[in-house]
């Protein structure tokens, strides 16, 4: 017998007595067949229990190798070093080329400093442990960015950077020097090229802002008692004024005489001044000159970069020259 009245289904809606009629002729479904999904063969139903079992596994951490990590660590810090060294060392180095028109054996220490960092890349990247290698791997990653693109600006400054401007020299070997009256760093007087003496070593240099500079006329400070035994009397000129020269002279501690040029006078003459667009005052082109006891030029150096310049043992080879 079908119950008459009104029911309500499971979202409140009013069942007839038809409705309910309707429910009753439905086949019923045992709760056994619902196990297996309905289309879908047992093969499937068994690969996707598999696989949640497998997921479902315990995870196991992997061990932390220290000795490769210390060895990346080793690599990276060694490399990055290596590249610092080379860069605080050129300015005042022989040994890093700074004499040279291209410095190589800096160039090799960067390459090297290189070759170091992507060692520490490839060591850090073959640490199982997911967390060290990450650290391992970003420290390393930018260990040879930093060398990678400070490397390629130090090359594109030596080589680049540093050139001279187009100059003609107007003055060569057998030729007299220009006379000059030129105040030292002192105040004091200096005329020249001074007569009876064995010889004079003349040295044009940039400025005192210039590094190579600078190294230059500490190695010829340095060495004064070499020069002088060898017959040459050093006096250095420059397009500074005499306070910034005093200012050179206290820094390196030098008694050589800094002759200030900022009339321009004699560099002029010579062709050895650097003018500028920008507004800044401009600077005299390196230049270096050995003169004989009559002031006729007897050996000259010139380079088309401002940080290439004689050592001081190729200076006190060409010493002789200055008493023939």
């Amino acid at each position: 017998m079908i119950a008459t009245g009104w029911y309500k289904g499971s979202r409140g809606v009013p069942m007839t007595p038809l409705r309910l009629s309707r429910l009753a002729e439905l086949p019923k479904i045992v709760p056994e067949e619902i196990d297996e999904p309905l289309g879908v063969q047992a093969e499937i139903v068994e690969a996707e229990a598999l696989l949640v079992e497998q997921f479902e596994a315990t995870w196991v951490t992997p061990p932390f190798q220290p000795i490769r990590a210390v060895l990346a660590l080793f690599f990276i810090t060694g490399g990055f070093g290596l590249y610092e060294y080379v860069l605080l060392s050129f300015w005042s180095s022989p040994t890093m080329g700074i004499h040279d028109r291209i410095p190589y054996p800096a160039y090799f220490g960067i390459g090297a400093a290189m070759v170091l960092c992507l060692i520490g890349v490839r060591l850090a990247l073959g640490v199982w442990s997911p967390h060290a290698k990450l650290a391992l791997g970003l420290l390393a990653f930018f260990a040879c960015a930093a060398v990678g693109i400070g490397g390629g600006r130090f090359v594109s400054y030596t080589l680049r950077g540093t050139r001279n401007p187009p100059f003609t020299l107007n003055l060569k070997v057998g030729d007299r020097f220009p006379g000059y009256a030129l105040p030292d760093q002192t105040g004091a007087l200096h005329q020249g090229p001074e007569h009876g003496s064995d010889g004079t070593l003349v040295v044009i240099y940039r400025g005192d802002f210039d590094p190579f500079a600078r190294y230059e006329l500490s190695e010829l400070t340095a060495r004064q008692p070499e020069l002088l035994k060898r017959g040459l009397k050093t006096v250095a000129i420059s397009a500074d004024p005499v306070a910034r020269s005093k200012m050179l002279a206290g820094f390196l501690g030098s008694d050589v005489p800094l002759l200030s040029d900022d009339k321009e006078t004699l560099l002029r003459p010579l062709g050895l001044i650097q003018h500028h667009r920008d507004g800044e005052p401009d600077n005299a082109i390196p230049a270096f000159f050995i003169l004989d006891r009559d002031g006729v030029v007897r050996w000259i150096f010139t380079s088309s970069y401002s940080r290439e310049m004689p050592s001081t043992e190729k200076i006190l080879a060409a010493a002789p020259l200055a008493s023939q």
